[in-house]
């Protein structure tokens, strides 16, 4: 009877362990995320682009008085310039106001879940979020990380400097690409 009680101990335990394939990012708190895993990373041109995940008051207002510590986030390549920026509440055409800014570009590493400790911890309040890695390239390549899709709504923002405003990555190409980043906010 002890064995029976100690395996049904173990099997609720390995019921809270979520871990994805390959997914190296180990999370211990809460974690914002839409992607459910690596699959690869699609090509941006020259220029200084931005890969976001949208948070809104509905998924927010779960996580009141809950801090954001860390974001993780996949690079396959490494981009000349490496921003992690969080912009609160904005609109449906983008973010709002920057609450926080770190060019982490000197410590990154490709191939591999990257994690940034926030320097200050931000206190959620129930408003809408936005979580974006910057990426610069001085040449056409691949750097931030995606899951195979489909797309969930706010799982694919981008901004390009080569374009006015944000956009859904879906409506940003030409064949539609149906895919959420590989970034994620680590709550405390």
């Amino acid at each position: 009877m002890k064995y029976i009680g100690l395996l049904f101990a173990l099997s609720i335990g390995l019921t809270f362990f979520n871990c994805n394939e390959g997914d190296e990012s180990n999370s211990n708190g809460a974690e914002l995320s839409y992607d459910n895993g690596i699959s690869s990373a699609p090509f941006f041109e020259e220029g200084v682009h931005e890969a976001a995940v949208r948070f809104p008051r509905s998924i927010m207002s779960n996580f009141v008085d809950k801090t954001l510590d860390r974001v993780d986030f996949y690079l396959v390549n490494a981009p000349n310039n490496c921003v992690v920026k969080i912009y609160n509440e904005g609109t449906d055409q983008g973010p709002g106001l920057l609450l926080y800014e770190a060019d982490i570009s000197t410590s990154v590493r490709v191939r591999s879940w990257n994690s940034h400790q926030l320097t200050e911890s931000l206190v959620l309040t129930g408003n809408e979020l936005w979580i974006s890695i910057e990426i610069t390239h001085d040449e056409r390549n691949n750097t931030i990380g995606c899951d195979i899709g489909p797309a969930l709504e706010n799982g694919d923002w981008v901004s390009s400097d080569s374009q006015l405003g944000w956009s859904t990555y879906r409506d940003f190409t030409s064949d539609a690409v149906n895919i959420n980043w590989n970034i994620r906010g680590v709550l405390e």
